[in-house]
């Protein structure tokens, strides 16, 4: 009982502590946002799990939504949950850019930054695949091919991380995978904003406390997000989802080219930039890269964003943008803009600003 009591003593100090600077932007909960959407996530997971049959995966989901008493919602709190994790972590990453916050102390942060998005991207293909519809039968044949084509170290990875051809114990293997990687997700949240907090400058003249200063804030945050879910869920349940997903896979209908999520267009119009498996495969490690770099590409040394640099991020922002509706020459486009501007305007641009 003291114990608790010394923990709960401990936390009420630690909220009332004045160790925050005033006027924090309303984009400073962005990461609160995330983890709220996540544990939605992981609770509506848990739930669906129960009853989900990966052997006989689209039947499975069309039995939670109709024969599962509140299944369909929990299916709902699923798909909506997933759309506005990566819509918040695409304005988070969009901002981080904007004010240039991946540089110095804000390195560590960043990467963290950039290694949840390539495991919520993941995690996101693998429900696709997870729901048994058309396009995802489609995406996991491709994607198993694929795999049995490559050699070497890769190759063996590939090999791993299926167990073998699809089916049914494909699918019985990537809902652990699934499982697994949401969960790190959440741990991936954790680290980057505690990396977050510790690369911030200690506030000098005069600092406030969390609470009650910034609870209000983060309350009413929480219950913008909390009025958008329930718009998203009562009027658009299937937003953004690909309407692949809603056709049972047989062998009459051939999902090309493959209806993924929004969420996963970009990624996928970017991975064809490039010809062949190995050469998608490629695209993605290099954007990937190029993202973890970026403080090295940096060439500004501490000097503030100006106006062309801005107008480069807006630029690109809307470049991903159009990835994701258009057709395929002004994808492949778009698909070179994103990889000119981290290995050319990025570090022309912050050298001028710098000079």
């Amino acid at each position: 009982m003291e114990a608790k009591q010394a923990g709960l003593t401990c936390l009420c100090a630690g909220w009332t502590r004045k160790d925050r600077a005033p006027g924090a932007p309303w984009a400073a909960t962005l990461p609160v946002l995330l983890a709220a959407l996540v544990l939605v996530l992981l609770a509506s997971g848990a739930v669906l799990a129960v009853y989900y049959d990966p052997r006989h995966a689209f039947w499975s989901v069309q039995g939670i939504m109709r024969g599962v008493q509140g299944g369909w919602l929990m299916l709902g709190y699923h798909r909506v949950g997933a759309g506005l994790v990566f819509a918040l972590l695409g304005l988070h990453l969009f901002r981080t850019l904007l004010v240039r916050g991946y540089r110095g102390a804000g390195a560590m942060s960043w990467m963290l930054w950039v290694t949840l998005l390539a495991v919520l991207l993941l995690t996101g293909w693998l429900g696709f695949v997870l729901q048994g519809g058309a396009g995802g039968h489609w995406a996991l044949l491709n994607a198993t091919r694929a795999a049995v084509m490559m050699s070497g170290f890769p190759g063996t990875v590939a090999m791993w991380f299926f167990g073998g051809p699809a089916g049914g114990d494909t699918l019985a293997r990537l809902l652990v995978l699934h499982a697994v990687l949401a969960l790190g997700a959440a741990g991936l949240i954790c680290m980057a904003s505690r990396a977050a907090k510790r690369a911030k400058p200690v506030p000098n003249g005069q600092v406030v406390a969390f609470w009650p200063v910034y609870a209000s804030q983060y309350f009413a945050a929480l219950a913008g997000l909390a009025l958008v879910f329930s718009l998203l869920l009562g009027f658009a349940p299937h937003w953004g989802q690909g309407m692949q997903s809603v056709f049972a896979p047989t062998p009459l209908l051939v999902a090309v080219p493959v209806s993924y999520p929004w969420y996963l267009w970009p990624l996928a119009r970017l991975a064809g930039l490039l010809p062949g498996v190995g050469g998608q495969v490629l695209a993605v490690m290099v954007l990937f890269v190029l993202l973890y770099a970026l403080p090295w590409l940096d060439r500004s040394n501490g000097a503030p964003p100006r106006r062309l640099y801005k107008v480069l991020i807006w630029l690109l922002g809307l470049d991903i943008l159009v990835l994701g509706v258009a057709g395929p020459m002004l994808a492949a486009l778009c698909s070179a803009w994103v990889f000119f501007h981290f290995l050319v305007l990025t570090p022309l641009v912050t050298a001028m600003e710098a000079a």
